[in-house]
Parts: structure tokens; C-alpha cells; sequence
């Protein structure tokens, strides 16, 4: 995987990414609600090709392989420090460094995308979310996380929809600052 133009997490934001609040709010508040989208859809990742974009140090990842049994998980970030880390989780999962800009597999060849609150790192945004829409089997999924940071709601939606994903489901929390989007590929 190349290289984007992504910004790179200074100590603050790498410190507040790999704490054990961050972990505790991941698995007790954001994956739990992804999972009720999930099934408020009836849609299964068990036994699916899973892509975690922006994996960071892999707790995310690790949550995916504990909830959804994957055939196979990709996960990668431009960050080789992350990288390093999720290493150590010694998962069975292809970690690897990535740009979300230029992702590094097939076409169609995965059913879901997972980010957590990566999309506003990405100057070209855009492109990443054209880059998982790629790698989608049609009818796949894409579950987006984000705060109300580099972008306007309404905007971020329409790049959304621009790329060829439905929005399913979309939530708030915590007073509307975060976002998350079930969406499928057209």
C-alpha cells in the first residue's frame, strides 16, 4: 500500500487513540451500537471478508474477530507505529501499513468496511470512501464513525451518497458530535 495525505496523529491524539478509555468507550458505547445498526438490518458478518480502515493499535480489530468469526480480515493504517502495535495483539489478521486513498486489494473483493473516526484525518476523503465503495462486493456493507470536525453533516452526507452507498441507518451521540452510518453499496 502507497502513501496518502493523510495527517498524521501527533502525541496528544496517538496518546488519546491507545488509552484504555478510548478501548473502554469503543467496546462499551460505539461497537455495541454498530452492532444494533447491524441487526436492526439482519445483516451478518460472520464467516465475511471484513476490512478495518484505520485500524490503529487493533483493538478494533480484535473486537471484530471476537463478535464476527470473519472467513478473513484485512486491517491496515498509514501509521506504522500503529502498525507495531497491532502486531502485538497477535491476531490472525493481515495488519498491514495502508492508505485508505489507495487501498491495496482487489476490487470487490471484501463485504464490509469498518471506520472508526479515520475519514476526517483524510484531506481527500472523498477518494477513501470511493476506495472502500471499490473493494465491496455489491450489496456490501460500509460503517461509518465520525465527528463533526473537517466537515459539515450535510456535506458529509452527500459524499457519501456521491459514491454509491445508501445510507441504511445514521445515529447521534454524545450532543450529535459523533456520526455513525450503516450504509450498503448500491
Amino acid at each position: 500500500m502507497g502513501k496518502d495525505d493523510s495527517i498524521r496523529l501527533g502525541k496528544f491524539e496517538f496518546f488519546a487513540m491507545n488509552n484504555p478509555l478510548r478501548e473502554w468507550r469503543m467496546k462499551h458505547k460505539e461497537f455495541p451500537l454498530m452492532t444494533r445498526m447491524l441487526q436492526n438490518h439482519s445483516i451478518g458478518l460472520t464467516g465475511k471478508v471484513i476490512v478495518d480502515m484505520g485500524c490503529g493499535s487493533g483493538y478494533s480489530t480484535s473486537l471484530l474477530v471476537k463478535e464476527f468469526d470473519p472467513s478473513r480480515i484485512v486491517a491496515f493504517d498509514i501509521m506504522p507505529e500503529q502498525i507495531k502495535l497491532a502486531k502485538r495483539r497477535q491476531l490472525n489478521v493481515a495488519f498491514q501499513v495502508g492508505d485508505a486513498t489507495a487501498i491495496d486489494m482487489p476490487d470487490v473483493s471484501c463485504d464490509a468496511v469498518l471506520e472508526f473516526a479515520i475519514l476526517h484525518h483524510i484531506p481527500r476523503w472523498r477518494k477513501a470512501l470511493s476506495e472502500a465503495v471499490r473493494i465491496l462486493v455489491p450489496g456490501g456493507i460500509m460503517f461509518i464513525e465520525e465527528p463533526h470536525k473537517l466537515f459539515e453533516w450535510d456535506e458529509f452526507e452527500s459524499g457519501i451518497l456521491s459514491t454509491g452507498l445508501s445510507i441504511l441507518e445514521r445515529k447521534q451521540w454524545y450532543g450529535g458530535y459523533f456520526r455513525f452510518f450503516l450504509t450498503r453499496k448500491l
